[in-house]
């Protein structure tokens, strides 16, 4: 089976490369040619054709799913950066995918089209933290994002084409263990059901090739053991790198509404349709701990430094 990949070297990306390689899929990347891709390209290693082009360049879309199987649609522009440039994030996560969606039907045999979507696309569900696939998709007003991911999925489903569609939510991976500003967007009480990068990876595997995952939307989610809330995630967290704990950041450095996640009450379809769980979120700490040997120490010699700063850098 050959299958197109876009947004391969992304978080999600990797790990869908990984478990595809490892069903024996024959694979084509379609990637934007920035100079940190390029520079990613080179490291990959050989075992999959490599395109570079633009999503939302129509040709580029045609050459790219020319001869495909399958269609592992991860690439889109994500918060913070869709944030900042609304109409940039409309063209790539509405536009790139409706060339993608108009190259597939051009196929004698249409691919089947596996679309990574978003927990997003439900909006604040702080106080209704249990989700379900048929539940209304009602994103924030000033979200973007996720906006971009319910015309995506509408695009699809209405195309004619085969699909699974794959709704994310938060995505575990210890290659990315940078505090960033954006952490402070969701409120502490926040109920978030983690899922591994590698467990992640093995869904959108699966989705490309299992029959009974045809023409289906699924949560994607660690299930029980992957259950959360963001203080007690942020808790562990800061422990991991020397810091205690969470505390000093009170809840007012947070937002108290306005984003998303919370628990997946279906999240047991997904994994009885795809079987992709591996990892739970004990796991991924284990995998923390080995990433913060190092900087654990230091971190702990200047604790107050360091949460005084992180405190300073909330916009709340």
């Amino acid at each position: 089976m050959k299958v197109l990949v876009t947004g391969a070297f992304g978080n999600v990306g990797r790990s869908s490369l990984a478990a595809l390689r490892s069903r024996g899929a024959e694979i084509r990347i379609l990637e934007a040619p920035t100079p940190k891709n390029r520079r990613l390209a080179r490291s990959f290693g050989s075992g999959c054709e490599l395109v570079f082009g633009d999503i939302r360049d129509k040709e580029a879309a045609k050459a790219a799913v020319r001869g495909v199987d399958a269609i592992c649609h991860l690439a889109a522009l994500i918060p913070p950066a869709a944030d900042r440039d609304v109409q940039l994030t409309r063209s790539v996560n509405i536009g790139g995918t409706a060339n993608l969606i108009a190259a597939a039907k051009a196929q004698p045999l249409p691919p089947r089209f596996v679309l990574a979507s978003s927990i997003s696309v439900y909006g604040d569900r702080l106080r209704n933290f249990w989700i379900k696939t048929d539940d209304p998709l009602e994103p924030n007003a000033d979200d973007a994002y996720g906006a971009t991911k319910v015309e995506a999925e509408r695009l699809l489903r209405e195309s004619g084409l085969p699909f699974v569609i794959l709704r994310l939510s938060y995505i575990v991976w210890k290659e990315k263990l940078a505090c960033d500003p954006i952490m402070f967007h969701m409120p502490p009480s926040t109920k978030i059901e983690v899922c591994h990068t590698e467990d992640t990876g093995r869904a959108f595997a699966a989705a490309i090739h299992e029959e009974r995952a045809l023409g289906r939307t699924f949560d994607i989610g660690g299930g029980p053991a992957c259950r959360t809330t963001y203080r007690d995630y942020l808790d562990r967290m800061f422990a991991l790198f020397g810091l205690r704990d969470s505390k000093r950041l009170p809840d007012s450095a947070f937002a108290q509404r306005g984003f998303h996640c919370g628990w997946y009450a279906d999240s047991e379809e997904a994994e009885a349709a795809l079987g992709f769980r591996q990892k739970n979120i004990e796991d991924y700490y284990a995998e923390v701990r080995k990433e913060t040997t190092a900087k654990r120490f230091f971190a702990s010699l200047v604790r107050p430094l360091v949460l005084a700063g992180l405190r300073a850098s909330s916009p709340y």
